[in-house]
């Protein structure tokens, strides 16, 4: 049974007397194939912890209104606190044709984000849909937002409310005791538990099963980068930070921390108008506490984390989740009901029909079992976690952290995706990969 079904869960309202108007409130951050996010650089306060995140112009893709429904309708109830805050707000009529405008501008070749990182947009990038009314406010989890504000504005501040007292509970404290934000972790968990289809002898479970059907085929040549492509850059095992085992997810932490852009440090040293009369002096300055912080936490970040996944409930949650939901797989599951035995591709409105509510209510209409969409979508959702720290006196440095749930978007049936799945596992099988292919390592116990 679907323990959805019964009832409908509450979704927020959109956030009351607000209508984003103005382009220059709001600067390119970052961009994916589906989405732009903004980052805000207006007086207004209401609005500094979230980034602004606008859909593209794709062909069936779900409204944000859609979106918003499914996320707090779907996985609010599964989620709470875990789930990335992310509220609905109007846009006026001519705020997205006026940030088309600016996204034409941006230098194709050479695009950064906000740290300055490439963030390699496609060749021919699609604009904003200026027919959208809505956008997504998305809690921002980005380090270095609160880092030289004293006292540094509360990221646990719900959205509308009173914030005279806008620092961490950390009352008169000096400067070197205020909570900081130095660094960000985000990656994606995967099969945090093996695919239903994988066989009974399997030795890989389905992450690193793909990771290697892709390396070989890639093989003398250069991997193509793919939206499809299920790999990661670092080879951390998912069932090593689902294990239980300190060792293990140890040795995933490791992996992740050393995965190309998973982790980044807030720059603990900020410009001055003095910098230039600095540079005249041969002896350098001595570290000031940003500066202690962060070189505290880069040598100390995979001690750190191994700690939290192995105490948060949030790996659990995420793997208790993932066995609840296509649990049959996707053989035995309605895609091939909607599929047929000719890989017939169904239509946008049959997937709806099956996978999401298109009305203003949600209303699952998929037992558990079968829901390989909302699977799916929790085998490709992030995990954004942001670390904070502080020095206190006599007692050394302190760290807490901060673990939120994104990226969970809609997997609906734009390009066939049930049909990619289905092919997915088929090629696996088929190809042996489960089986490791001669490779010594074996994800049930570890070993490499």
């Amino acid at each position: 049974m679907n323990s959805l079904a019964t009832s409908s869960p509450a979704i927020p309202p959109p956030v009351p007397n607000r209508v984003l108007d103005d382009p220059d409130d709001w600067e390119y951050f970052s961009e994916g194939a589906n989405n732009v996010l903004y980052r805000y650089v207006g007086a207004d306060s209401f609005f500094k912890s979230f980034l602004l995140r606008l859909r593209k112009a794709l062909p069936g893709s779900p409204t944000t209104q859609q979106l918003h429904n499914h996320l707090h309708g779907r996985f609010g109830p599964l989620m709470n606190e875990y789930l990335m805050r992310t509220e609905i707000i109007a846009l006026s009529s001519f705020l997205i044709p006026a940030l088309n405008t600016l996204l034409t501008s941006i230098n194709a070749d050479e695009p950064t984000d906000w740290a300055g990182r490439p963030v390699n947009p496609p060749k021919k990038r699609r604009l904003l849909d200026d027919g959208e009314a809505w956008g997504l406010l998305v809690e921002d989890m980005s380090c270095g937002n609160y880092l030289y504000l004293y006292p540094p504005a509360n990221p646990r501040r719900r959205l509308g409310e009173d914030s005279e007292d806008e620092d961490i509970g950390m009352e008169d404290e000096d400067e070197g005791e205020i909570w900081k934000d130095m660094a960000m972790i985000e990656f994606k968990p995967k099969w945090l538990t093996q695919s239903p289809n994988a066989p009974a002898n399997w030795k890989l479970c389905r992450t690193c099963a793909v990771r290697l059907m892709q390396t070989q085929k890639s093989r003398g040549r250069q991997a193509q980068q793919d939206e499809e492509h299920e790999s990661e850059a670092s080879e951390f095992c998912p069932l090593d930070l689902a294990s239980g085992d300190p060792a293990r997810i140890e040795k995933a932490t490791f992996a992740i921390v050393n995965m190309d852009g998973a982790v980044m440090i807030a720059d603990p040293t900020p410009s001055s108008d003095d910098d230039e009369e600095e540079a005249d002096d041969e002896s350098p300055p001595p570290p000031n506490i940003n500066e202690q912080l962060a070189t505290a936490l880069s040598n100390s970040l995979v001690t750190l984390l191994t700690n939290f996944f192995r105490t948060s409930p949030i790996i659990p949650l995420m793997k208790q989740l993932q066995s609840r939901f296509g649990s049959r797989g996707v053989f035995t599951s309605a895609t091939m009901q909607l599929m047929g035995e000719n890989d017939v591709l169904p239509t946008e409105a049959e997937l709806k029909r099956a996978g999401m509510a298109t009305g203003e209510k949600y209303e699952p209409v998929i037992a558990d079992e079968d829901d390989v969409w909302t699977a799916m979508t929790l085998r490709d959702c992030s995990l954004f976690l942001k670390v904070w720290v502080r020095k206190r006196r006599g007692r050394g440095m302190e760290a807490k952290i901060d673990c939120k749930i994104g990226d969970l978007d809609l997997k609906g049936g734009e390009g066939g995706r049930a049909v990619y799945w289905r092919d997915v596992e088929r090629r696996l099988r088929m190809g042996g990969w489960y089986s490791g292919r001669g490779q010594s390592k074996n994800c049930r116990t570890g070993e490499e």
